[in-house]
């Protein structure tokens, strides 16, 4: 694990810039932002086994590598607001507007049996009590079958799972209150494997869940997304170095 750098913040014209999407969500390649970035900058790397399928500091000031999806006053951007390191990083901003939404996600290649996602994440705004801000959530299909949040009410960490039959199992993972405008770093380890499936939570260093019995309706992963799919859930996230892996056998 790289310890955690300075967080920089840069004043003044430095922002995300971002234009919203007016109507239905709409899945596009994000274009380039006028942003200040370094490209030269190297590329993030980590200790967990498989094969890169992305591993992004957003140094190129562009989402271009992933399936971005906006609606309304939702934004997906890369900004030089703030990073973990160098002086970007991926920003998704969402309102409590009606139609709002923002996130996007890399594609798994086909065969994956394990995925390894790892990022730094800094939540700025919180939503609406109730609600909650993601982390990681990974899909089989169109179905989000097992994801981490930070849970708006009080703060927590919480793993949400899909079961068969369609009913959600929560789990609290740490019962302080997750600070907010500080950096994080969270890693998934999921084997989807039906009601034998694998699940591993790190949060800033430290293991707070592991099981290899996780009772999830997947048994495959296709995707990982930052961000939520739903509309008005409200927050502000920053995302730096990004590193998902794929285990194929």
């Amino acid at each position: 694990m790289r310890p955690s750098r300075q967080l920089i913040r840069v004043v003044g014209a430095a922002a995300a810039l971002a234009l919203p999407v007016i109507g239905g969500p709409t899945v596009l390649a994000a274009p380039a932002y006028a942003v200040t970035c370094q490209p030269a900058t190297s590329t993030p790397t980590d200790g967990y086994p498989g094969t890169v399928v992305v591993a992004d500091n957003f140094e190129s000031g562009t989402l271009s590598a992933y399936s971005v999806q906006t609606s309304g006053t939702g934004t997906a951007s890369v900004s030089s607001a703030y990073a973990h390191d160098g002086v970007c990083s991926a920003y998704l901003h969402v309102t409590s507007d009606s139609g709002s939404l923002a996130d996007f996600s890399a594609a798994l290649p086909s065969g994956t049996r394990q995925v390894y996602a790892d990022a730094w994440f800094d939540i700025t705004q919180a939503g609406l009590s109730g609600n909650d801000v993601p982390y990681f959530r990974f899909f089989s299909g169109s179905t989000r079958f097992v994801d981490v949040y930070r849970y708006n009410s009080n703060g927590q960490l919480w793993l949400r799972v899909l079961a068969p039959g369609g009913s959600f199992t929560y789990t609290r993972l740490i019962g302080s209150s997750i600070s907010l405008g500080a950096w994080h770093h969270v890693v998934m380890h999921v084997i989807p494997n039906g009601s034998a499936s694998t699940v591993e939570v790190w949060f800033d260093g430290a293991k707070v869940y592991s099981s290899s019995s996780v009772n999830t309706v997947a048994s495959t992963a296709t995707r990982v997304q930052l961000g939520a799919e739903h509309y008005q859930q409200m927050g502000d996230s920053y995302i730096d170095d990004l590193i998902i892996k794929s285990v194929t056998n």
